[in-house]
């Protein structure tokens, strides 16, 4: 049994450079920590040969475990089937666009995961709710399914936690977009599961420290402090570095709001 899985997952929508793209940053960055890499083939059933030939002749070139599905299933449906399907005492999940950004990414997203009293690592938490951003027709709709802002939660671009804490999680096969939020940021999150256990949800910064929830503001990490410090980029991440001074103000508002003056909601 390999102590740590990294999984990542590749879209059979997507063009094969963005796999390309990350087995670059992959091997440019070392991850600081023995692993298995395991790559979820998300949607192939109905792949066109071609497509198919190119993912399957990147992959060839690096050392990896192949989890097919056939039809294409949201990312956190992805994950739990995954989790079933590997060994290790440990998983790392990566979806499509994450690319590590310093060498040790793994080992430093790993480390608080040796306190007893830690659940789950990531490389970005937000405040954000899907309630108190939804247009005022759509709130009440949510309104049971996702509590107001501040809403703390792990966003899942890049996560860590033990797979038997996994495998005990209310993790449904959500099916729609709506239901992947929910299971991310709503009133039974992935993170308030595990916060309910008495467990602590954490972010992991490039500089190795490790931030709670209340600290995650001023992390620099997801949408704070120029994201000096973030240890795995995404598509997230790369829009509020390419944003202008408008539109990264209006997307820290989204995250953190009035950071400064409040402190997250009761868990």
């Amino acid at each position: 049994m390999s102590e740590i899985c990294v999984v990542h997952l590749v879209w059979a929508r997507l063009e094969p450079r963005v796999l390309a793209s990350f087995l670059a940053a992959y091997r440019e960055r070392p991850a600081g920590r023995e692993h298995e890499l395991a790559v979820i083939l998300n949607g192939f059933g109905r792949v066109k040969p071609a497509r198919l030939a190119s993912i399957e002749s990147l992959l060839d070139a690096i050392a990896c475990r192949r989890i097919r599905i056939d039809a294409p299933v949201q990312d956190l449906t992805a994950y739990r089937h995954a989790a079933e399907q590997v060994e290790a005492r440990t998983v790392c999940f990566l979806n499509s666009y994450s690319r590590p950004l310093a060498d040790g990414w793994l080992a430093t997203l790993a480390a608080p995961l040796a306190d007893a009293g830690v659940g789950m690592t990531g490389t970005g938490g937000s405040y954000e709710s899907a309630h108190s951003a939804a247009p005022l027709w759509l709130r009440r709709r949510r309104r049971r399914d996702f509590a107001p802002f501040p809403n703390p939660h792990l966003r899942t671009n890049g996560f860590m936690l033990h797979r038997d804490l996994l495998l005990e999680l209310d993790w449904p096969a959500v099916r729609t977009k709506a239901q992947a939020l929910a299971l991310e940021s709503g009133r039974r999150s992935i993170s308030r599961q595990i916060w309910e256990r008495g467990l602590e949800v954490v972010v992991a910064g490039r500089n190795g420290q490790a931030y709670p929830s209340e600290r995650w503001p001023h992390s620099a990490t997801f949408r704070s402090g120029d994201q000096r410090n973030l240890l795995i980029a995404d598509n997230r991440t790369r829009q509020y570095e390419e944003a202008d001074p408008a539109t990264r103000r209006h997307l820290e508002a989204m995250a953190w709001g009035n950071a400064a003056l409040r402190t997250p909601s009761a868990r």
